[in-house]
């Protein structure tokens, strides 16, 4: 007993890696299939399926990468591309994943990674014109996205100086003086002038009464003032 399920058991390993391959080129067909149609998140499914049972599988890889792009899950295509370009030997198969790269991280907006990504594509095949339009397109952008960012931080270094500068400009608010008037103060000699010059005003006024009613020297009511 012990040697036939031994044998058994070699027999299923020695068929296992040609069973193991076709499984997964099943699992890649009906991806390929799904994806065809629109169907990206059942593709992934059947990409990932593929990968559960060859993680070295790069065709199941690749296309994983291609069904995220179209979920809009950028980064984590991207991320599915990264391990495939150090196995990878063909320049324009090399080059098409470093496109698809620069793509991903393009919508990310991560323009310098996307830039390094078109360059690497270029490196393995020159003629590729899209890659070529691609990486024109990442520049303008990253010129236009550092133009922005110098706006922003001269904007806020705008705001922050402008408190400074208005409580530096701002005047003190003067104190609210009430004007009184003032008493006039006059000292001992002022008053005794002005005393004197009322009596000699009051004098001069009899004396003319007096010449008047004909009684010179004698007030004419009888009254003091």
């Amino acid at each position: 007993m012990k040697g036939k399920l031994h044998f058994a058991l070699l027999l299923l390993l020695c068929w296992a890696p040609g069973m193991m391959a076709q499984r997964v080129n099943d699992h890649i067909r009906r991806g390929n299939e799904l994806y065809q149609n629109g169907k990206f998140e059942e593709a992934e499914i059947e990409y990932r399926k593929a990968l559960e049972k060859d993680p070295q599988a790069w065709k199941a890889r690749y296309n994983l990468s291609n069904s995220l792009y179209r979920q809009k899950r950028y980064k984590e295509a991207g991320l599915a591309l990264d391990s495939l370009t150090e196995n990878i030997t063909d320049p324009q198969l090399k080059s098409q994943f470093y496109h698809n790269q620069g793509n991903s991280r393009l919508e990310e907006k991560d323009y310098q990674g996307s830039i390094e990504a078109y360059k690497e594509a270029l490196k393995h095949d020159p003629k590729a014109e899209d890659t070529r339009y691609n990486l024109s397109y990442a520049l303008k952008k990253l010129q236009q996205q550092q133009k922005q960012q110098q706006q922003q931080q001269q904007k806020q270094q705008q705001q922050q100086q402008q408190p400074q500068q208005n409580q530096a400009k701002r005047p003190e608010k003067p104190e609210k003086q009430e004007q009184k008037p003032q008493k006039q103060q006059l000292n001992r000699d002022e008053a005794e002038q002005m005393l004197d010059a009322l009596n000699r005003a009051e004098k001069e006024l009899r004396k003319k009464t007096d010449k008047r009613d004909g009684k010179e020297g004698v007030a004419a009511s009888g009254k003091n003032w």
